[in-house]
């Protein structure tokens, strides 16, 4: 039961840390009140559209049953960009 646990947080950490820079960059450009309010909507859909089990704070169980929560440095340097 353990190791099924260990390999599902282990998942979830690799996906957090995929969709990481992502998520950021999405939900900051959200918060910017400068932009368009149409294209904050375009941006809030986007983030909505990213995997849940994405987010990186995920809650797993530990070992001795204390919820944790889980935080994982960025996968990707900004220079490799991304599509908006």
């Amino acid at each position: 039961m353990s190791e099924k646990r260990n390999t599902r947080d282990h998942e979830r950490r690799l996906l957090a840390a995929k969709y990481e820079l992502r998520r950021k960059l999405y939900k900051a450009l959200c918060k910017d009140s400068d932009l368009p309010s149409d294209m904050r909507d375009k941006l809030r859909y986007k983030v909505s559209k990213l995997p849940r089990k994405s987010s990186l704070h995920d809650i797993s169980m530990s070992f001795d049953g204390h919820k944790e929560i889980v935080l994982v440095a960025t996968a990707k340097p900004i220079e490799q960009g991304l599509a908006l």
